[in-house]
């Protein structure tokens, strides 16, 4: 005989074990459904119980994150390159800071050295993230030479000391 706390948070039992099945099968109980021996004094969940845990599927797996992720191996994202991530966050911060002419010609030379890189390693990720910084660097670069050149020529023969 079992005693069963219901989803209401109330306690039913003793019932026989046939009734127990008979819940699973309507889906009044599930897995994790609390489940005692009828005088043991011991709660444990329904797929804890040898003898019911055929009635029920079995947990999940424990997912992990990190470089053996089974996504990885079952075609999934490979990690990046952090050069590559490097160059695409040099390449977004040198638009706006573009007058600078700092950080353009480094996120085109991390991109550069992250292509570098996945060219040597195929299986390593970040191919479109060391393009994006070669290309947001060389937009930034461009702006900035513009903008220096248009202040050199227009503004500085505007200046009188």
């Amino acid at each position: 005989m079992y005693n069963i706390i219901g989803a209401d948070g109330n306690v039913y039992g003793p019932i026989p074990a046939e009734q127990v099945r008979q819940w699973v099968e309507e889906g009044r109980l599930n897995a994790v459904s609390k489940i005692q021996v009828d005088g043991s004094g011991v709660w444990k969940e329904l797929r804890e119980m040898p003898e019911f845990s055929t009635l029920v599927p079995p947990p999940p797996p424990p997912i992990s994150l990190g470089a053996a992720h089974p996504s990885s191996a079952a075609g999934g994202l490979p990690p990046a390159n952090p050069l590559a991530g490097w160059a695409l966050g040099t390449g977004i911060a040198s638009l706006p800071c573009c007058v600078m002419l700092i950080l353009s010609p480094v996120s085109i030379v991390l991109g550069a050295m992250a292509l570098s890189q996945l060219n040597q390693n195929p299986k390593l990720g970040g191919r479109a993230m060391a393009a994006a910084g070669i290309v947001l660097g060389c937009i930034s670069l461009v702006m900035g030479i513009a903008f220096w050149a248009l202040f050199l020529f227009t503004g500085a023969s505007q200046v009188r000391f």
